[in-house]
């Protein structure tokens, strides 16, 4: 399936594309066969100006209308960034276009899922000054990592060069960061392995979050 309102080849991922994902692996990088076929998690959080609009409407009024320049500014982005994502976020169900303005949805599994997930990750101790969502998507080694985790078998214990195999994320990189999905409480250390954590919230969130892109684009798709 085509990424909402884009005209790029990346294909969503799904469980019809994900074999077709891992073909691409084994000829080239991990990390970019997974950017080739984005989940709904790295197609929401792989982009800065989807990411920083996304955070910015969790806590939009949804009864204004808002205009490009006003998108722009709660988002810290130009208006030109904003254009090039808006249509996607229409598609999606997170706003609606209104007579030259936008108003958000109310009613977006897309953002409930978002404003879910930001509130675990900042019960887990996200800096004062960044929202959850931002916290947890500003990495790009941090997405993938995340990105791999969701599908991941939840009884499989996992070293980190098991990691490193299944993102592409360079060794170091995973050293660096996974302990920060240890502190979220979306990993647990296991000797020198690592378990996921069956009740984890940012998980559970992350997930509900990445269900709610590919369950939006497809009904987007179908009319």
């Amino acid at each position: 399936m085509s990424l909402p309102t884009t005209d790029d080849d990346r294909q969503l991922r799904t469980t019809d594309t994900e074999a077709e994902m891992w073909e691409l692996a084994d000829e080239s990088d991990v990390s970019e066969a997974r950017r080739a076929y984005p989940s709904g998690w790295l197609w929401l959080t792989g982009d800065e100006s989807i990411r920083a609009l996304v955070d910015a409407l969790r806590d939009a009024d949804t009864d204004a209308r808002y205009g490009t320049d006003d998108l722009a500014e709660m988002a810290d982005r130009t208006p030109e960034a904003v254009d090039s994502v808006v249509d996607s976020l229409i598609s999606l169900g997170v706003l609606f276009a209104d007579e030259g303005t936008y108003r958000v949805n109310e009613h977006s599994v897309v953002l409930h899922a978002v404003r879910k997930l930001s509130a675990a990750v900042e019960a887990t101790g996200a800096p004062d000054d960044k929202s959850g969502f931002r916290h947890l998507s500003r990495l790009d080694s941090v997405r993938v990592m995340v990105d791999a985790l969701v599908s991941a078998d939840p009884d499989r214990s996992l070293t980190q060069e098991d990691v490193h195999r299944l993102t592409g994320v360079s060794r170091k990189a995973v050293w660096i960061h996974v302990e920060q999905l240890v502190e979220l409480s979306v990993l647990e250390e296991s000797g020198d392995e690592y378990l996921l954590v069956q009740d984890s919230p940012v998980l559970r969130w992350v997930q509900s979050a990445d269900a709610a892109v590919v369950g939006a684009a497809l009904a987007a798709s179908h009319p």
